[in-house]
C-alpha cells in the first residue's frame, strides 16, 4: 500500500515514525498496557486525590469561580440552597422562561427548583425520555424552554468546567438547546484539575464499567462557557451551536 503518486510508500512513512519515537517495526506486544491499571493502585490514587482536594477546597472553590468568570460564566456564589433558588427564580423571572427544563440529577433532592419556580408561574420539567419517540419529544419541549438546569457531575477550578456525565434517559441537550444554562455545583463536585478528573474516571472504569456493572457511556460533556463559533475571518459569535450565556450557581460550604 501506498501514499499514491504524492509522498512517500505508507511502508517507509510509518518506519520513519516508529525510528522517530525510538520504536521497532513491531507493532508493540501489548498496545494497550497504559490501560491496564491496577485496581489497588487506581484507588489509593483516588484516595489522594479525594484528600488534597478536601484540603483544599476553599482555594479551589475561589479558583473555580475566578476561573469560569474568565470563561464567560456568569457566577453567582449563594451561601446556601435558599440563596441559590432565589437566583434561579430571579433568572427566571427576568427572561420571562415559562418552561424550564432540568437534568435528572441528584442535586435536586436537596435543591427543590421545580416547587420553586412553580412559584412564579414557570413550568420546571425533567428532560428524561424512554427510547427514541421519547427523545424526539424531549428535543421539541427542550426547543420550547427558556432556560435548562444541570447540576455538575464534577466541576474543575482549573479550567472553569463543568462536566456532567451521560446516563440512561438524561438528555444532554438540556445544557445545549435551551438559549439559558444553568449549572448548580455543590463543593463535594468540585475537583482541582483534568488530572483529578481523569484518576476518578479511570477507578470508576476498572471497578464498575471493566467489570460490567456499570454503563461509562461515550463521552464526557464538558462545558467551559457559553457556545462560541468563529467564522473563517475570526469573528467569534456566541450562542449559535448551544447556549448564548451561562450561569454557574456556586454553593459555599455551610
Amino acid at each position: 500500500m501506498s501514499t499514491g503518486n504524492i509522498g512517500i510508500p505508507t511502508a517507509e512513512f510509518l518506519a520513519s515514525v516508529r525510528e522517530a519515537l525510538g520504536r521497532t517495526d513491531e507493532p508493540p506486544a501489548d498496545p494497550y498496557a497504559p490501560l491496564q491499571d491496577d485496581l489497588a493502585a487506581l484507588t489509593e490514587q483516588a484516595a489522594t486525590v479525594r484528600e488534597r482536594v478536601a484540603r483544599e477546597l476553599p482555594d479551589l472553590s475561589r479558583q473555580l469561580g475566578e476561573t469560569a468568570a474568565l470563561r464567560g460564566w456568569n457566577v453567582a456564589r449563594c451561601g446556601g440552597v435558599e440563596e441559590a433558588l432565589d437566583y434561579v427564580v430571579s433568572l427566571a423571572t427576568q427572561l420571562g422562561a415559562t418552561s424550564v427544563a432540568r437534568s435528572e440529577q441528584e442535586v435536586f433532592e436537596s435543591v427543590p427548583v421545580d416547587a420553586a419556580l412553580a412559584g412564579v408561574g414557570a413550568m420546571c420539567w425533567p428532560a428524561v425520555y424512554d427510547g427514541p419517540e421519547g427523545r424526539e419529544a424531549v428535543r421539541r419541549r427542550l426547543a420550547e424552554s427558556g432556560m435548562g438546569i444541570t447540576g455538575a457531575d464534577y466541576a474543575i477550578a482549573e479550567t472553569g468546567s463543568v462536566v456532567v456525565l451521560p446516563r440512561q434517559g438524561l438528555s444532554r441537550l438540556v445544557s445545549v438547546v435551551p438559549p439559558v444554562h444553568v449549572a448548580i455545583v455543590r463543593p463535594q463536585d468540585i475537583l482541582g484539575t483534568l488530572d483529578d478528573l481523569f484518576a476518578l474516571r479511570r477507578l470508576e472504569f476498572h471497578r464498575d464499567g471493566a467489570q460490567g456493572n456499570g454503563d461509562m457511556g461515550s463521552y464526557l460533556n464538558f462545558i467551559t462557557g457559553p457556545s462560541r463559533t468563529a467564522d473563517i475571518e475570526q469573528t467569534i459569535v456566541v450562542g449559535v451551536h448551544g447556549p448564548r450565556e451561562v450561569h454557574m450557581v456556586l454553593l459555599d460550604e455551610e
